[in-house]
């Protein structure tokens, strides 16, 4: 499943952030995303020179862990991100 197919499926928007003055530093995570890692959440977002780099950083990063949306609210969700995810760069 690739990644946009996986936001979709969840109702979750993700977010790409280019920072200004930083080199062309561009940034992406899931809104309102952490890692579960052990018993602590862990925010974690994909970083690179361009908005597709900073997504397959992603990828890599989340694939096969446990993602939880809104940790600390009411409407906390928990998932296993398949392990087979993906991005292809258009």
């Amino acid at each position: 499943m690739n990644i946009e197919e996986y936001a979709d499926a969840l109702n979750v928007d993700l977010i790409i952030r280019r920072y200004c003055n930083q080199d062309n530093r561009y940034m992406a995570e899931f809104e309102n995303a952490e890692i579960k890692e052990g018993n602590c959440p862990n925010g974690i977002y994909g970083s690179g020179k361009t908005a597709a780099e900073a997504i397959v950083d992603y990828v890599e990063q989340i694939k096969g862990k446990r993602i939880i949306f809104n940790a600390g609210h009411e409407n906390r969700r928990e998932y296993n991100v398949p392990k087979d995810l993906y991005f292809i760069i258009k």
